[in-house]
């Protein structure tokens, strides 16, 4: 079976790893060349050998293909292909979306539930706490859980043939934590709560094992900027979209916060089951193990020995990628969902903000990730992935303190929306920034670990804000101050990229090592579709 832009398998070269590529010669205005086409000879990318082994038993109708691949479909600038699992990634990050913003409004209604109940109680508080520290509390108790667990996802994501399977069995728990979600009451908000946590929990996980096919998908940078930042604008737009839906809803029932709550899960759960259950099924393909697990270990030891010794090879020998490595630890994406805890308490407690009112605060953040994202993509080309990250965490440090500053009472909550619009310019920035480094920085055959390394880096201090924001809250002080812990992290990790260095040096350095690495794996891909690997044939 051929996609459209991809190899037939049975046409694949199989003595050598480049492909002729015939596309139409594009031609400025009144261009008369005889010449209309010309013939390119490149490399496959891992994902693209992935496809063309593939057995392609499993595949769905023609039409459900063209409805459910359509919207997810880009074609590489540089190589001219439309890559089977860069849609499965645009489809699975857009399922991931909605399940970004349903915490919000879930988020929204615990508060206000739990200030109900704690008005009822002579301290004041809920299970030993106020209200107003419940959400990042339980922030801390996944980062920590992540950062303990993580080594062990990573572990079965390097050193097993089980990629797909993990991320198929996460994204399996994290559709049904959703939808048990969808009865938050006043009797159950508790219950919904410790959900919140497991369900951060394997999100990360799934994130672990989707990440780990974002190398793959192409060898040249240019296109890997492209398609991390059409990425980013596809699952902005479906969070748009699954937000306006959602503010339709309230404002056409007349929904209350709780009801907000319970609309917003399901419809989370209906988009996130669809997408991530047809991405899995049919899109990604799976993996042989990128390494054996060490003689005498078991996967579980293997994990955490791999991560110290990961942490010492990058360490020794990869400076660029060490320095970045540390800038990660206190960036807006370290933690589990720390950020978003630590700004829903704020809204909810200190502007009080309903769930109608985090929406659109939610949509407007939103709407301004999109020129975030092509503004990224300009930059990222112009000036550098590094250069592009390090620009943008100014802008976003920057951001949040002066919310801080402006933001001092009730009476100036509409000036929320237009930091929500600085913020979200922030968001569309700089992550596209961030995945081309994680993907140019990496050295071929360890990008599952590293990815892992990266998933566990993230979670080390990701922690700590919440930490910090739920003991000055205990201790009364202006939640202000706790939200300005979110600047005072970011303005670490921006000096830290100070120490990354040059980036062209470090991605050579890289670039030479994958050489050396490329022809195993795709030998190996191949040994799989001949069946020369104890007849083990790569599905769908």
């Amino acid at each position: 079976m051929s996609r459209v832009g991809m190899p037939d398998p049975s046409s694949a070269p199989q003595d050598n790893l480049t492909a002729s590529t015939d596309a139409p010669m594009v031609s400025p205005p009144g261009n008369t060349s005889p010449n209309p086409r010309r013939t390119v000879q490149r490399k496959l990318s891992i994902s693209e050998e992935a496809e063309a082994a593939s057995s392609g038993r499993r595949q769905p109708p023609g039409f459900i293909r063209a409805i459910f691949e359509t919207p997810f479909r880009t074609t590489t600038p540089t190589t001219r292909t439309t890559i089977g699992e860069a849609t499965a990634y645009a489809m699975d990050t857009s399922a991931r979306g909605p399940l970004n913003q349903v915490g919000g409004f879930i988020g929204n209604a615990i508060l206000l539930l739990a200030i109900e109940e704690a008005a009822t109680k002579p301290d004041g508080r809920v299970y030993g706490l106020k209200p107003g520290s419940l959400l990042t509390t339980a922030t801390v108790i996944t980062g920590i859980a992540s950062a303990i667990f993580m080594p062990l996802v990573g572990a079965i994501v390097d050193h097993t043939r089980h990629r797909k399977a993990v991320g198929i069995i996460t994204a399996f728990i994290v559709c049904v934590i959703t939808a048990v979600q969808i009865n938050i009451s006043a009797d159950t908000w508790f219950a919904v709560l410790v959900l919140e946590i497991f369900g951060g929990f394997f999100l990360i996980a799934h994130i672990t094992a989707a990440m780990a096919y974002l190398p793959d998908l192409t060898e040249v940078e240019a296109d890997l900027a492209h398609l991390t930042s059409r990425f980013n604008m596809v699952q902005y737009t479906f969070q748009l979209v699954y937000v306006f839906i959602v503010i339709g809803l309230v404002f056409g029932l007349q929904a209350n916060t709780v009801k907000t709550a319970q609309m917003a899960a399901a419809l989370a759960f209906a988009v996130s089951a669809i997408f991530m259950g047809y991405s899995w099924t049919f899109l990604f393909r799976k993996r042989p193990a990128l390494s054996k697990v060490p003689e005498g270990e078991n996967i579980i030891s293997t994990g955490f020995k791999q991560i110290g010794k990961t942490a010492v090879k990058i360490w020794r020998e990869y400076h660029a990628l060490r320095w970045f490595m540390v800038a990660l630890i206190w960036s807006p994406e370290a933690g589990a969902g720390v950020v978003l805890s630590i700004a829903v308490t704020f809204l909810t407690v200190q502007i009080g903000l309903t769930g109608g009112e985090i929406g659109i605060v939610n949509m407007t953040l939103l709407v301004f990730t999109l020129p975030g994202s092509a503004f990224a993509q300009w930059f990222i080309i112009k000036f550098n992935p590094l250069n592009s990250f390090r620009v943008s965490l100014i802008f976003f440090a920057a951001s949040v303190a002066v919310t801080c500053v402006v933001m001092d009472s009730k009476e100036k909550k509409n000036w929320i929306y237009i930091f929500a619009a600085m913020w979200g310019i922030c968001y569309g920035w700089v992550f596209p920034a961030q995945r081309v480094m994680q993907c140019t920085l990496i050295p071929r055959g360890q990008n599952n670990e590293i990815m892992g390394f990266f998933s566990f880096v993230t979670q080390i201090l990701g922690w700590l804000p919440a930490l910090l924001f739920s003991i000055m809250n205990e201790q009364g002080v202006d939640m202000r101050w706790g939200l300005s812990l979110v600047s005072f992290f970011i303005t670490a990790a921006i000096f830290f990229t100070f120490l990354i260095g040059d980036y062209d040096k470090a991605v050579e350095q890289i670039q030479q090592e994958n050489e050396r690495e490329e022809e195993r794996l795709r030998n190996e891909i191949k040994g799989y579709s001949s069946g020369s690997l104890d007849n083990i044939e790569v599905e769908a």
